[in-house]
This record gives C-alpha cells, sequence and structure tokens, in this order.
C-alpha cells in the first residue's frame, strides 16, 4: 500500500484516481502553492527591480488627474494592450486596500498561481501529477519574476492553467472553443507572451491529438486551424481600437545567441549565484531523467511544443517592440513544460519515484527558503532605502540615480525604487519608461530633459562605454531639480553644490544649495 503523499505522484498506473486520491491531489496542489506565497509574505516591501517603477506608474493611474502636481508631470489615458494584466487588478483592488498592498498581494500571489498551474497541467497531461513536476515548482520564482516583469510573470502563470484546461477538454472541442474566446482574450490582455506561449501550446498539442486519431493531414490542420481560431480575438481586437503615437521603436533588435545560454542557466538567479545556477543543473538533470529513463511516459504535445518554444527562444532577439530582456524571459517557462511533458509510468521502479518525491520536495523546499530569506533581506533593504525621501517636500522634482556596476552581474534590485517615491510622496520619478504603444502614461516634464525617464537613472561612479562617471551626470542635471537621490553610494560621498539631508546604509539624499539654484 503506497503512503500519501506518494499516492498522489504515484504516476500514471493505469487505474483513474480514487475520490479520496482526488482530494488528495488537491491538498497537495494547494499546500504546495502556499508555500510558495512565504517569499512574498516575509518581506515589507516587495523588493522586485522593475516593480517600483510600475508602482510609480500605478498612482498615476488611480489619481486619475485629481493632483495637479502629478497631472503637470504624467498623464494616463486608458487603451487597449496587451501588457495590463497587474494594472487592471490594480485598478480594482487598490481603492479598497491601497496600492502598495494590493500590488504586494497580486504579485506576491503570482508564484502561487504558477506553482498550481505547474501542477495541473502535469496532472491534465498525463492523468495524475508526475512526481518530477516538483523539479519544476522552483521556477514560480525566476529570474523574469525577480526582474519586476508583473504582467509577463502573471500571464505565464495564468497560461500553464490555460494549459491544463485546453488538454483536460480535449475531447470537448465545443466546450473549449466556447470557453477560450473570451479566456484567450483575457489572456492576451493580460500579456501578449503569455497569450503566445500558451497559443503555441494550444497549437502544438492540438495538432499532435488530432493526428495521433487519425485525421490525417489535411483533417488535422483544419481542424486545429479552426479550434485554435478563437484565441486570435485580442490580437484581431487590438488590431481594430489601438492606434500607436509618439516615434517609431524597433520591432526587433540584438540577437545575442551566447548570451542565451547564461539566461537558462541563470533562470533562477537571486542572490547566490553559485546556488542559483547549481538550481538550475538540477532541473536539467530532472528534464533528463524524465526523458530518458525508461518507465517514464512522455506527453508528445508538450514535448513538442517544449521544442519549438526552445527553436524560438534561440532565433528570437533580445529586444522586441522596445521592451528588452524578451529572449531571457521565455527560459524558466521552456525548463518547465520539458519538465512537465514526461511523468512516471506504470513500468517504473517505485524505488526511483519515492527518490525522486524526496528529493523534488528536498530541492523545492531548500529552493523556496532561499527565495524567502533573499526577499526578506533585499525587502528591509528598500524600507531602510526608502526613508531618505521622507524629508523632500512633497511634489519637488527629484532625479534619482542608482550606481550601476559597470560591469558584472549585480545583485541588487533597487534600479527603479524611486517609483516608491512618485507614489508615496507625489515626487517626480524619472525612472519612468515610455513605449510608444506599450505604456498608458505620458510623460511631461520638460525643465529635467534628459533626466525625466528611464534610464536616466542609471548612472556610474566612473565613465563606462559612452556613459559618462557621476560628476559629469551630476554635472549635467538641469537646475530645475532641487533635489538629488543618489542609491548605492557611499553616505560620506560629497558633491559640489550639493548639500546631504538624508543618509541611509548605502544612499544620500541631496538638496541643491541655494547659490546654486534659480
Amino acid at each position: 500500500m503506497t503512503i500519501w503523499p506518494l499516492s498522489v505522484f504515484d504516476g500514471a498506473r493505469g487505474a483513474s484516481p480514487a475520490r479520496s486520491d482526488r482530494f488528495a491531489e488537491l491538498l497537495v496542489i494547494v499546500l504546495l502553492s502556499a508555500a510558495a506565497a512565504l517569499p512574498a509574505m516575509l518581506t515589507p516591501v516587495m523588493p522586485l527591480i522593475d516593480l517600483g517603477g510600475h508602482i510609480g506608474r500605478y498612482a498615476v493611474q488611480l489619481d486619475a488627474g485629481r493632483s495637479p502636481v502629478l497631472a503637470h508631470w504624467y498623464s494616463f489615458e486608458w487603451g487597449l494592450l496587451p501588457n495590463l494584466g497587474v494594472d487592471l487588478l490594480v485598478q480594482l483592488l487598490a481603492p479598497h486596500i491601497g496600492l502598495e498592498p494590493a500590488v504586494h498581494l497580486i504579485v506576491g500571489a503570482t508564484p502561487p498561481l504558477m506553482v498550481s498551474g505547474m501542477l495541473l497541467l502535469s496532472r491534465a497531461a498525463h492523468g495524475r501529477i508526475g512526481v518530477n513536476a516538483l523539479f519544476a515548482l522552483p521556477l514560480a520564482i525566476s529570474l523574469p519574476y525577480l526582474y519586476g516583469f508583473a504582467n509577463f510573470s502573471l500571464s505565464i502563470a495564468l497560461a500553464f492553467h490555460a494549459m491544463a484546461l485546453w488538454i483536460a477538454l480535449e475531447g470537448r472541442p465545443g466546450l473549449r472553443t466556447a470557453l477560450f474566446l473570451p479566456l484567450g482574450f483575457a489572456l492576451w490582455v493580460c500579456h501578449l507572451v503569455g497569450w503566445a506561449v500558451f497559443s503555441l501550446v494550444a497549437g502544438v498539442t492540438t495538432l499532435v491529438a488530432r493526428y495521433k486519431a487519425g485525421k490525417g493531414v489535411v483533417g488535422t490542420l483544419l481542424g486545429t486551424a479552426l479550434m485554435t481560431l478563437p484565441l486570435l480575438a485580442g490580437p484581431v481586437a487590438g488590431a481594430l481600437v489601438h492606434k500607436v503615437d509618439g516615434p517609431a521603436v524597433a520591432l526587433l533588435a540584438n540577437n545575442d545567441a551566447p548570451r542565451k545560454i547564461v539566461w537558462l542557466i541563470m533562470a533562477m538567479a537571486d542572490r547566490w549565484l553559485g546556488w542559483d545556477a547549481a538550481g538550475a543543473g538540477v532541473i536539467v538533470l530532472a528534464i533528463y531523467i524524465g526523458l530518458r529513463t525508461r518507465g517514464f511516459v512522455l506527453h508528445l504535445g508538450l514535448l513538442l511544443a517544449a521544442l519549438a518554444l526552445l527553436g524560438l527562444y534561440l532565433l528570437m532577439p533580445d529586444t522586441i517592440m522596445g521592451s528588452r530582456f524578451a529572449d531571457m524571459r521565455l527560459g524558466p517557462v521552456i525548463l518547465a513544460l520539458f519538465v512537465l511533458c514526461s511523468a512516471p509510468g506504470p513500468l517504473l521502479d517505485p524505488r526511483l519515484t519515492r527518490w525522486l518525491l524526496i528529493g523534488g520536495l528536498v530541492f523545492g523546499g531548500a529552493r523556496i527558503a532561499g527565495n524567502a530569506v533573499s526577499m526578506a533581506v533585499a525587502g528591509h533593504q528598500f524600507a531602510e532605502t526608502l526613508t531618505a525621501i521622507d524629508v523632500v517636500p512633497r511634489g519637488s522634482n527629484l532625479v534619482s540615480l542608482y550606481l550601476d556596476e559597470c560591469e558584472g552581474w549585480s545583485t541588487d534590485r533597487r534600479r527603479h525604487i524611486m517609483g516608491y517615491a512618485l507614489a508615496r510622496r507625489h515626487l517626480f520619478d524619472n525612472g519612468q519608461w515610455q513605449l510608444p504603444g506599450g505604456q498608458l502614461i505620458s510623460i511631461h516634464n520638460p525643465v529635467l530633459e534628459p533626466f525625466d525617464r528611464d534610464p536616466s537613472t542609471i548612472a556610474f561612479m566612473e565613465p563606462c562605454g559612452d556613459s559618462p562617471g557621476l560628476a559629469a551626470t551630476i554635472a549635467a542635471i538641469p537646475r530645475a531639480a532641487h533635489y538629488l537621490w543618489i542609491i548605492q553610494v557611499n553616505p560620506a560621498t560629497r558633491l559640489p553644490g550639493w548639500e546631504p539631508l538624508r543618509k541611509t546604509r548605502d544612499s544620500v539624499l541631496y538638496r541643491r544649495l541655494q547659490t546654486q539654484s534659480n
């Protein structure tokens, strides 16, 4: 008799799971998903790289022009874009619980949602949750998530749920088509890449299922096209109603092939890079075991979808429509699909299943513990750094600089922390980005140009390539900026023409000396 929880992961043993097993599956999904929420629960501030910039934009969005200070610098106009998942949820929740608590709740819930989606996909593909699926779960807190790609991460978590539902409804094509007309549109609105990944998986798995059912080449292609046609509702609606104002943005740029290997190795890069790379190695080992060990069964549709996504990843550029790291974001998704496409079958040695269960739980627990410690450390660092803005009068023109490293990989996450200053004290944030056709916020603060938008926050202590050193950068700041905030700097740093008002462990808030002001 198999002991719980091994019975939940006992592979495709040929029999439908009993009602008690289904309850056990649900309980395991809930418990593992709840564990993925732990890192967000232990941090006072969500310390994700881009999230501060998003929070600043949400503040403008929620203000809706009521503040004359914000309206003087920014404007926000709603429109239909495939990049609105968290924005819409914030609009719904923030008026009731506050902006930062709403963002904390939504972004903190994304890893649990991702975990449940991966487990449900394994169950839909194999009849029961494959024990090897445990090795995919740490990818819920991945490099794209820690970068603060909020809408992308939410859309990928939802895409895994959509994949599971699509496969589960394979025998009911009419119901599936009816359901995925609105669901596909909602996923597209959440984020374009989540919709694209799901559409690829849906198309490939449908192709494989129809071909295996003996529909022939023509029947397979025609049937797949008809079944996936409703997924085009989002792009069609967007093309009909969306207009792009502003300068054109290069659609494709920077295909750095060698870096793609780095992105896969660093798919879970957090704070301790050796540990993170080792974690990726464990996942690759789990993939190898699942694909090469006798006794595992493969879901051919998921396997081919993973291969197709890997091919796309290798060919695609780094930048798409002005959005950086487009390829990096797919790394964790590719690894997860390769893990989930296999599961233990009835011929697998039960001893290996037990070892995989133990190894998966230990690996997942260690990753969650590491992420929780890292998130707590970074969150307290954010909270301490943000105390510097308390001395700046509300509504002030503030220029913020983050001293980056010229070379190497920095694990610091405060490149867009200045967005919190916009949200909390209505201070100008020169870290807001503006992409024609990609953002609903517009920036108009000409007195601070070129320190009025991203990437003007990034500076270097010494010259780095085409970028000047800190002294030259500060000398170029317009006199309309009476306050300067430098992050990741020695607190003892003195600047000609500026006086320090408040110091934190590694940031200083300066005020321009009156003799230097207009």
